[in-house]
């Protein structure tokens, strides 16, 4: 493994590049896999990431071991399955532990943004017209462009609130814009594989 970066503070805490890199082989805090250099943005996604997560701690939302498993198995399957995760995490030098951790933060994360965020976003039926136009519509049609609309609302109001909490937690971005830093392990080979 080459010498780590830390490429923000949050907190109190550094975001490394190796935990970028790491979230990205996991598909995790917004960001999909990827082989690419690690640039600004990707390190914004953990940075915010981190904010959401030390929110769900503060209001004690935690997902059940269940959903932890659950979760846990997703991640594998997306990566080969079980046997393909743990040799990549051997490979990459990774304790398991700490990949489970940051699947363990993403779900508390999403848990998050559903009960803040997407349980308060309601749909009229006239907003369902407007967005599908003239015509006759299947009710799976309406329901798809709802969720649509719903999975806008919840992105507009989260990045409102991520700004707003940006300018109180402390914190500082240590890769200036335009510029990247490489990846500092190995990627699974559907992250090589997956465009990036």
């Amino acid at each position: 493994m080459v010498a780590d970066a830390v490429l923000a503070n949050v907190g109190g805490e550094t975001v490394t590049a190796s935990e970028v890199a790491l979230a990205r082989a996991l598909g995790v805090f917004g960001l999909s896999p990827s082989a690419a250099p690690i640039g600004a943005e990707d390190v914004q996604h953990v940075v915010g990431a981190r904010i959401e997560i030390a929110e769900a701690e503060r209001l004690g939302i935690a997902p059940s071991d269940a959903e932890r498993e659950r979760a846990w198995t997703e991640t594998a399957a997306r990566l080969g399955g079980p046997q393909a995760l743990s040799a990549w995490l051997a490979e990459a030098a990774v304790e398991p532990a700490w990949a489970r951790r940051l699947v363990t933060q993403d779900l508390a994360r999403r848990h998050f943004v559903d009960l803040r965020f997407r349980a308060f976003v309601f749909v009229t039926e006239a907003e369902v017209d407007a967005a599908l136009g003239p015509g006759e519509h299947s009710p799976a049609e309406r329901e798809r462009q709802r969720e649509a609309l719903r999975d806008a609302e919840t992105a507009r109001r989260r990045a409102e609130w991520l700004a707003q909490m940006r300018e109180q937690v402390p914190g500082r971005l240590r890769l200036a814009p335009g510029t990247t830093v490489p990846v500092p392990l190995p990627m699974p080979k559907s992250a090589v594989d997956s465009p990036s």
